[in-house]
């Protein structure tokens, strides 16, 4: 334990690897800890993607069903539980912003253009754990570079060539961008930051 109680992101992780492994033993309660120490880093992902609060919390109960049924498939090796959670999370908000989006386009047009304001939550604007902060005060540390394209790379979801072709730069240079914040950011947060989809390698600007 840290200074004043508060558990160290280390202990935390441990915590977090403990529970999942009693989980595959069947224990109910387990599950319960992850939601405690996590929820609002889940909630406030999922919110950010789908800009919907009611979407958000389907977003997460789906995420920790899934984390539940596939709870034997975790490996401390690969990550911590907390990094395949928020991948978890995004992984299930995008596809349903794209649904959402799809039958947006089906049923009404010029719904492509209307601005989508974000639905903001108090508890959720209220419940702020230091994984939030850390990587926001992270993030806003990068280069202003950098940090769009890793935050276009997470949240919307879009593939390097795509940023590439939709800002109208080299594909090295979005690759380069997006390892240097990676390495910027897992030197600040002091751990492994897994993000599917979003990778770490690339040339030199």
């Amino acid at each position: 334990m840290t200074a004043g109680g508060r558990q160290s992101r280390a202990e935390r992780d441990a915590l977090d690897a403990r529970a999942m492994r009693r989980i595959c033993d069947g224990d109910d309660d387990a599950i319960a800890e992850i939601y405690d120490r996590h929820a609002s880093v889940a909630y406030g992902l999922a919110l950010k993607i789908v800009r919907d609060a009611l979407e958000a919390e389907d977003v997460v109960h789906d995420a920790f069903v899934a984390i539940v049924e596939r709870a034997d498939q975790y490996r401390a090796e690969r990550g911590t539980v907390v990094a395949w959670l928020v991948t978890t999370v995004r992984n299930l908000a995008l596809d349903r912003a794209r649904r959402r989006t799809r039958r947006a386009q089906i049923t009404d047009e010029e719904l492509r253009h209307e601005p989508i304001e974000p639905v903001i939550d108090p508890e959720s604007t209220s419940v702020l754990d230091l994984e939030r902060r850390a990587v926001r005060a992270a993030l806003v540390g990068l280069p202003a570079a950098q940090r769009a394209t890793l935050e276009t790379a997470f949240f919307e979801g879009l593939s390097y060539p795509e940023i590439a072709e939709r800002d109208g730069v080299p594909l090295g240079t979005v690759k380069s961008r997006a390892a240097r914040a990676l390495s910027a950011l897992r030197v600040a947060l002091e751990g492994p930051l897994d993000m599917q989809g979003v990778g770490t390698s690339g040339e030199d600007e």
